[in-house]
C-alpha cells in the first residue's frame, strides 16, 4: 500500500468536534438570522450583522484553507519519508545489502504527491514517486536504477574517493573495488571506515587493494599533503570528490565515531591505512560537519 492509500482510507475516520454552542443560544441566533430576510439590506441592523459575519466567514476561509495546506504538505511529506533516499530514519541501504533492483522494482512506488516537484536531474515536474529515489522524476529513477547493475573492469587502475566511509561514499567504493580497482578513501574516523570495509562478506576478495587515509579535509595543509602524498604513488585513473561539508552539528553528535576511533582494529588482515594531520584540525566555530 502507498502513502496515497493510506491517506484516502483517512478521510473516512470519523472527526470529533469537542463542545458546541449552548443550544438555546443558537436557536436565538439562527433566529436573528432568519429575521435579517424580512429587513432591508440597507437597515443598520441588517448591516451590523453582515460585517459580524463576514469577519467569520473570512475566518473560516483562512482555516480552511491553511487545513488544506497543511494536510498537502504533511501528506507530501509522508511520500518522501516512505521513500529510502528521504526518510529520516535513513540507514546504509547501499552496504546493507539493500539495494535497488532495476529488474523486480520496475514501477513501485512510494505514493502520488499532492504538490508537484521538479525532478533533480531533468528539471521535469512529476508528482509520482519512486520507492527509492524521492527527488527524481519515474524517468531519472529508472535510468539511475539501471546504472546500479553496471560493471565495468578496472583491474590495475588507481582510485581516489574522498568521503568514502558510509552511504554513497561506501558503496562508490565497493563498486570500485568490486570491479578491479586499487581505491584510496579518505575520511574523518578512518578505524571505523576499516572495521565496516572489514565486515562486508567478500572483503577477503579487495581489502588488500583499499587504502584508507584519515584525513580533515577542512584543514588546507592536510589537503596539500593528501596531493602531496597520491602524486608520489603515481598518477591516478579515477578521481571522485564526494566529501561535502553541508550539515553543521554539534560535537557530540559523533561521540560514538569519535571513541570509535580510540579502540583497537580487530585482528586479522587489514587495509593499508594512515592517518594526516590531527583529528578535527579543520573544525570551524567549535561545530562539526556532515561526517565522511
Amino acid at each position: 500500500m502507498t502513502v496515497t492509500d493510506e491517506s484516502q482510507e483517512g478521510h473516512a475516520e470519523h472527526v470529533a468536534y469537542g463542545p458546541g454552542i449552548d443550544p438555546d443560544r443558537l436557536a436565538v441566533c439562527l433566529s436573528v438570522l432568519d429575521e435579517l430576510d424580512k429587513l432591508d439590506v440597507d437597515h443598520p441592523d441588517a448591516i451590523a450583522v453582515r460585517r459580524a459575519t463576514a469577519g467569520i466567514y473570512r475566518t473560516v476561509k483562512q482555516r480552511r484553507r491553511q487545513e488544506r495546506r497543511a494536510a498537502k504538505t504533511a501528506h507530501d511529506k509522508a511520500v518522501t519519508e516512505a521513500t529510502a533516499t528521504g526518510s529520516a530514519q535513513r540507514i546504509d541501504d547501499e552496504t546493507e545489502g539493500l539495494l535497488p533492483s532495476s529488474q523486480t522494482e520496475e514501477g513501485r512506488i512510494a505514493g502520488i504527491l499532492q504538490r508537484p516537484r521538479s525532478c533533480y536531474t531533468c528539471k521535469t515536474r512529476y508528482v509520482e514517486v519512486d520507492y527509492f529515489y524521492h527527488q527524481l522524476c519515474p524517468d531519472c529513477a529508472r535510468l539511475n536504477r539501471s546504472k546500479r547493475d553496471a560493471r565495468a573492469d578496472l583491474t590495475g587502475k588507481r582510485a581516489l574517493l574522498t568521503g568514502g566511509r558510509a552511504k554513497i561514499g561506501m558503496y562508490i567504493a565497493l563498486r570500485l573495488l568490486r570491479d578491479g580497482a586499487h581505491t584510496t578513501i579518505t575520511t574523518r574516523f578512518p578505524k571505523d571506515a576499516i572495521r565496516r570495509f572489514k565486515a562486508m562478506d567478500d572483503s577477503a576478495d579487495w581489502l588488500h587493494r583499499l587504502e584508507v587515509v584519515g584525513i580533515d579535509l577542512r584543514d588546507p595543509a592536510q589537503a596539500v599533503a593528501l596531493a602531496e602524498q597520491v602524486s608520489a604513488a603515481g598518477p591516478l585513473d579515477i578521481l571522485i570528490n564526494n566529501a561535502t561539508q553541508t550539515v553543521r552539528r554539534l560535537p557530540s553528535a559523533y561521540a560514538a565515531l569519535v571513541d570509535g576511533e580510540g579502540a583497537p582494529l580487530p585482528a586479522g588482515e587489514l587495509p593499508a591505512h594512515s592517518v594526516i594531520g590531527a583529528f578535527n584540525s579543520g573544525a570551524v566555530d567549535g561545530l562539526a560537519a556532515l561526517p565522511v
